[in-house]
């Protein structure tokens, strides 16, 4: 009698496999979606600051440009009727990003015309380095800024 009764308050005190198994499928709903929107956020993050970089170095080069050219704006002037990109030079900064200047929008080209994509303005395209291809593709411009004084 006291056996069977040493293995009852067991048998009380023990969790059944279901009880685990229900345990165990809460927490892997709270930990799975984590593995998945942990990536992303690190993704999205690594984007803006690229794209933060590639702002500011915009910036610093329409600002080396205004610094540089002559009161008549000779030098605006003939980015401006550009009508076809220089080639991109990359950055000493950021060597994964590379700059070219361009009268014409790259990035809003197949718009209808509208200010973003209109002719004749001074733009700093900013796109991503690459090796042996020139001239930028939309998908390559990160940035594009607009310009004048």
């Amino acid at each position: 009698m006291q056996r069977d009764n040493t293995w009852l308050r067991r048998a009380v005190r023990a969790f059944t496999l279901i009880e685990v198994l229900v345990s165990l499928a809460i927490l892997l709903a709270g930990v799975v979606p984590i593995f998945f929107i942990l990536p992303n956020t690190f993704r999205a993050r690594q984007e803006a600051e690229f794209l933060t970089k590639a702002a500011m170095l915009a910036q610093w080069k329409a600002e080396e440009i205004r610094r540089d050219d002559d009161t008549s704006g000779t030098l605006l002037g003939i980015i401006q009727s550009r009508t076809t990109p220089t080639t991109p030079m990359p950055f000493t900064a950021e060597s994964k990003l590379s700059y070219s200047f361009n009268g014409r929008s790259i990035l809003y080209a197949d718009l209808p015309p509208s200010p973003l994509n209109d002719a004749g303005v001074a733009r700093i395209i900013i796109s991503l380095t690459r090796v042996g291809n020139p001239q930028p593709s939309p998908r390559d411009v990160i940035y594009e800024l607009r310009f004048a004084y």
